[in-house]
């Protein structure tokens, strides 16, 4: 177990538009303490956000890793559209059309390495589908006021979880997500998993 001891500022700047659509910068510092050993540690409020980000990756992984299902890798512009719900409802509908429901999703926000453009990563758990012959259903090739958005099978899971891990954290606006996923709240192994690491760690 851990407990927070103090959280400091360390910029007096608060958030302006110049820093809209750029790497989060840090704004706190808290110091938290290991109840076991008396150990202090530090981390920011960015490092914080990336971490929960990331267990929420980890556990859609662990939840839906296995051939029972098929996952969906959608991704759109900020110019297409700034909300992750629009889209979720038209692919929910679609979907129902030929009766496969959504069993879990999950999205970030991240920015492209030669345009810099500011997009969704959507991936999207549903039952097991005929990849065979990795065509798309007509009802999963997406379009959004007239524009086509991006939708393919993830043929490796692993290697997606692993490539969405390692992006940063972008300030999109005052109060405005970053990630998400869908309100179950599931408990899996590799969070448990953690936990027992950090108590591993409380024990030294």
């Amino acid at each position: 177990m851990t407990n927070h001891i103090y959280t400091e500022r360390i910029s007096k700047l608060s958030f302006n538009p110049l820093d809209v659509n750029q790497i989060r910068r840090p704004l706190l510092e808290k110091t938290f303490k290991y109840t076991a050993n008396g150990q202090k540690f530090i981390v920011t409020d960015v490092q914080i956000m990336k971490y929960k980000r990331n267990l929420v990756l980890h556990n859609f992984n662990d939840k839906f890793k296995s051939t029972d299902y098929t996952w969906l890798e959608i991704g759109f512009d900020f110019s297409i559209n700034e909300r992750v719900s629009d889209v979720l409802l038209k692919l929910k509908r679609n979907l129902l059309k030929i009766e496969i429901p959504i069993k879990g999703y999950v999205w970030l926000v991240d920015k492209g390495d030669k345009y810099y453009n500011m997009h969704f990563h959507l991936l999207v758990a549903i039952p097991r589908l005929n990849m065979a012959k990795q065509k798309l259903p007509d009802c999963l090739k997406l379009k959004f006021k007239n524009k086509k958005i991006h939708s393919s099978f993830v043929s490796n899971k692993p290697k997606m979880i692993e490539y969405l891990l390692k992006k940063e954290i972008y300030y999109i606006g005052k109060r405005k997500r970053v990630y998400g996923k869908n309100r179950e709240c599931y408990k899996t192994g590799v969070a448990k998993q953690m936990e027992a690491n950090e108590k591993q760690l409380e024990s030294k």
